[in-house]
């Protein structure tokens, strides 16, 4: 059985989508069969593995087809990579799937992913910066979260709220649900500032909830990468960033 991962924060600009990416490879760089799926109707994951958000089939087609019943495919949005990663592509045409038809409307994506799971080690799940109805499938479709996050003073509020909501579907829907942990992306850890956010995160919430040792640098080579369309692991695997997120997927694995 595959082990799912939500990679979310509902606040923007946290390095979300890069460590979905980089993770994602990293798993694969493991050994493991790997599923990435956009569920953002900005289809950066999806860009950000090469691919054109033009598909003609996305995740949208295959959420489509759980809510109506019908017998279809579940491999056929399936785009390969060149890194060893699958994915399951998105776009803006997203935001109009009606998931509110379905009798179990919070359930629509785990209903999807139970027909595909078998076929992979590790599912990796990019969500949108915000709390709506497909979060809410992608948290009651997943087994644990990562929450990128970076080290600034407004970063507590949204773990605050990610957290918070992570609780909320546990106890509504998803009772296996967990919180892999928090991962520092963007990390200028030689200034003052930024060793201070840490300590408060740490202080927040450290008690309860793994944070990792290693965090992603702001680095350079991490924007390069996702503009060429690539992970870090195939730009530069040996930038400190490729070293961290292979060391992170080694603790997740390892905590089964």
């Amino acid at each position: 059985m595959s082990k799912v991962i939500a990679i979310a924060n509902f606040k923007g600009g946290c390095g979300k989508t890069t460590s979905a990416i980089d993770l994602s490879a990293a798993f694969a760089r493991l050994g493991k069969k790997v599923l990435a799926i956009d569920s953002d109707g900005q289809g950066h994951l999806t860009i950000g593995f090469g691919f054109s958000k033009k598909q003609q089939i996305t995740l949208k087609n295959m959420l489509e087809n759980e809510i109506m019943g019908f017998d279809y495919d579940p491999t056929e949005a399936i785009l390969h990579t060149g890194e060893g990663v699958d994915i399951i592509p998105a776009n803006k045409l997203i935001s109009g799937i009606a998931l509110d038809a379905a009798d179990n409307p919070e359930l629509v994506l785990k209903g999807y992913i139970d027909r595909i799971r078998g076929l992979y080690d590790v599912i990796v799940i990019d969500c949108s910066p915000s709390f709506g109805m497909m979060n809410i499938n992608v948290l009651a479709a997943s087994d644990g979260v990562i929450i990128p996050t970076k080290p600034e003073y407004f970063g507590i509020d949204g773990l605050q709220e990610i957290i918070g909501s992570v609780r909320s579907i546990k106890s509504r829907f998803n009772p296996d649900l967990g919180i892999e942990g928090i991962l520092f992306t963007m990390d200028t850890s030689r200034l003052n500032n930024t060793k201070r956010n840490k300590e408060a995160v740490q202080a927040a919430f450290g008690e309860d909830i793994n944070i990792y040792d290693l965090s992603i640098p702001n680095a350079v080579a991490m924007a390069e990468a996702s503009s060429e369309g690539v992970s870090i692991h195939s730009y530069d695997r040996k930038c400190k960033g490729a070293e961290n997120y292979l060391e992170i997927a080694k603790e997740v694995l390892a905590n089964g």
